[in-house]
């Protein structure tokens, strides 16, 4: 058994009571991740992002994580020439994408009652792409129920309409 510090700072303790707080499978595996650490420039950042964070929180800032999952495998199965992803698997990366976007949009515009940059979030935020024109090409194709809507595509609309 190695020697760490975990336990002397309780670090399981505070590592439980986080994990009261993360409200997607995406945050519970990277609080899983987590250890006791001496690497200053990490401790500065995540401060930092701590209390830019606070801030956004502060002056009223929302953003909803729960219910995000990791699309990693979807995504990767979706780079295999005639894999195909069950409708189940392209809504989860359709929401994942969707929330994206949408943090995308609240980095490049904070709420204005923020006194402070936001410099570290934008750094972490960076390589978040807009996703917009990925998200139209799905807007209003698949239905609540989990079925393609007639409407999704020109040539699906004529196979349902000879099926009836």
């Amino acid at each position: 058994m190695s020697h760490t510090s975990a336990g002397v700072l309780e670090f399981e303790g505070l590592r439980d009571l986080l994990r009261g707080y993360t409200a997607s499978p995406l945050g519970q595996a990277r609080l899983a991740a987590l250890s006791p650490t001496t690497d200053a420039e990490w401790i500065a950042n995540q401060q930092q992002l701590t209390a830019e964070i606070r801030e956004f929180r502060r002056v009223g800032g929302r953003f909803d994580f729960s219910g995000l999952s990791d699309v990693s495998a979807q995504v990767e199965k979706s780079k295999i020439v005639g894999a195909t992803l069950e409708t189940d698997e392209i809504r989860n990366v359709i929401a994942a994408v969707d929330r994206a976007s949408e943090w995308h949009q609240i980095v490049l515009s904070p709420p204005a009652a923020m006194r402070s940059d936001w410099l570290a979030v934008a750094h972490l935020s960076a390589a978040i792409v807009d996703f917009s024109g990925f998200l139209r090409g799905f807007h209003n194709k698949i239905l609540p129920d989990g079925t393609l809507d007639d409407r999704a595509s020109p040539e699906l609309a004529r196979i349902r309409r000879e099926m009836e």
